[in-house]
């Protein structure tokens, strides 16, 4: 079985910390669909989150250029950083199409979007806190990162009763625009959370 005893553990917590950010971000998407009166507050508040992510991702760049041994391959853990990283770009870009587009309260099918970004993201910070006892954790990993596989597909299925919903012929044009900017950044969105939980999977595979 894999041992992380003496491999520098601790790097798996500036994960579990961008794993908190991205978590704080779908928070934010989904209370600015529900109240938009947050979304100027939320716009600041989701791009010091961008940088805060930023600078950890830094810090774990630099700090593994001065470690011989790594908690996970180098390049296993340097992708699981960075795409953890583009998770936290992602739900930035989701609260700044809220913006842009002016979204106003969210329907039932993005705020069911909402709600399963908030949900992957959950799932991803008790991830990163239980690869550092992959050996004791396998089956729990397993269950969580097949979780986020089956959040990710009902978020494809809501994604496409949006956009079928959307081109009914019963909504205006500014709406379809709006809308269909909006889903699909909360699609990308969830599509890359589901690359982590796989890239988790991945590492389970090579060490457990």
């Amino acid at each position: 079985m894999f041992s992380l005893v003496n491999k520098h553990e601790e790097f798996f917590d500036f994960l579990v910390t961008n794993a908190e950010y991205f978590h704080k971000g779908t928070l934010m998407a989904r209370e600015v669909l529900q109240d938009p009166s947050k979304l100027e507050r939320y716009v600041k508040d989701v791009k010091a989150l961008e940088h805060s992510a930023d600078k950890v991702t830094h810090e774990i760049s630099a700090k593994m250029r001065h470690v011989f041994i790594t908690p996970i391959d180098r390049e296993d853990f340097f992708l699981l950083t960075t795409t953890l990283d583009d998770c936290v770009d992602d739900i930035q870009d989701v609260v700044m199409c809220l913006k842009l587009y002016h979204a106003g309260i969210g329907s039932k099918l993005p705020m069911r979007m909402a709600d399963i970004l908030v949900e992957m993201s959950s799932e991803l910070i008790v991830l990163f806190h239980l690869l550092k006892s992959i050996d004791k954790n396998e089956t729990e990993i397993g269950e969580r990162t097949r979780k986020i596989n089956a959040l990710e597909s009902e978020g494809d299925e809501i994604y496409r009763n949006a956009i079928s919903d959307l081109f009914d012929g019963t909504h205006e044009v500014m709406e379809i625009i709006r809308w269909k900017e909006i889903m699909e950044a909360m699609e990308d969105t969830a599509n890359r959370a589901e690359k982590v939980g796989n890239l988790i999977k991945e590492v389970v595979m090579k060490y457990a």
